[in-house]
């Protein structure tokens, strides 16, 4: 990272009939990051979609956009209005391919569009779940290159993307850290074997031993949209270089958290309500 900057982890959820609910929440979140002063701002996987993984997929692949489609084109929008750069996740439809990519974008404020991960590892059903993410979606690549962020000082920040199972693997991490100053994780879906605290400590230990930043922005609360519930377990956090959590939000509380980082040591932290 060549200058300071502040970044943005946007909790929302849950999904439900209507998605205009997320939007209305990644609307506000995304206003209140820009007001703070936040160059990027980070929303959960599949940001705007319900997490439909134990069901059967033939039901659902009517989510799945192109690139140019209208979730981009609507991020890209607000990427333009608020002055900051936006990583959302979205069900990538790609012409050929039998099954769409659960992929993190890039949106920027000058209306580029960049791919910056897939999820590579596709975890296995749930017990009891007759499906799992590999009947949905297809696997990404093990690695993608880390993306530049412009700053409003002039610099620029190098952002690599992991898209939440993928978070639990080193050499996710190594791969994703390589050439990056802030590792961003991309969150949904049920964890009901982690503890209380796992997911915090995981991205720490992870945060520390690649010596790199990481910003996780999770989905939160109960769905219902298959008429059983969905519990997201993440939680929507910040994570210095060296580990220490600088900033903070509980699974079940909505808005965003905003951190001022420097270029070394990543300490500064500014959470917002």
């Amino acid at each position: 990272m060549t200058s300071w900057c502040r970044v943005a982890a946007i909790p929302v959820g849950p999904a439900g009939a209507d998605p205009e609910d997320l939007w209305r929440e990644v609307e506000a979140g995304l206003a209140g990051a820009a007001a703070a002063g936040a160059a990027l701002a980070v929303l959960p996987e599949l940001t705007v979609l319900p997490y439909v993984a134990g069901a059967n997929p033939a039901r659902w692949r009517h989510l799945a956009e192109p690139a140019a489609g209208p979730t981009a084109r609507r991020m890209l929008a607000l990427s333009r209005r608020h002055g900051l750069a936006v990583l959302f996740g979205l069900a990538l439809a790609e012409s050929g391919a039998a099954l769409p990519l659960n992929a993190a974008l890039l949106a920027q404020p000058d209306g580029t569009l960049t791919r910056i991960a897939a999820k590579h590892r596709l975890p296995p059903p749930l017990p009891g779940e007759p499906f799992g993410e590999a009947d949905h979606f297809r696997a990404g690549p093990a690695a993608w290159p880390a993306v530049r962020v412009g700053l409003p000082g002039g610099g620029s920040l190098r952002v690599a993307g992991l898209v939440c199972y993928d978070r639990r693997f080193p050499a996710s991490w190594d791969a994703a850290a390589a050439e990056a100053d802030l590792v961003a994780i991309l969150v949904a879906g049920p964890a009901p074997g982690d503890p209380p605290g796992f997911f915090e400590a995981e991205l720490s230990g992870h945060a520390r031993r690649c010596r790199v930043a990481a910003v996780a922005a999770a989905r939160y609360g109960t769905e219902r949209v298959l008429g059983r519930p969905v519990r997201h377990d993440g939680e929507s956090l910040v994570v210095g270089q060296d580990g220490h959590v600088l900033a903070a939000r509980r699974p079940g509380a909505p808005g965003p958290v905003v951190v001022a980082l420097t270029p070394d040591p990543l300490r500064l932290s500014l959470p917002i309500a």
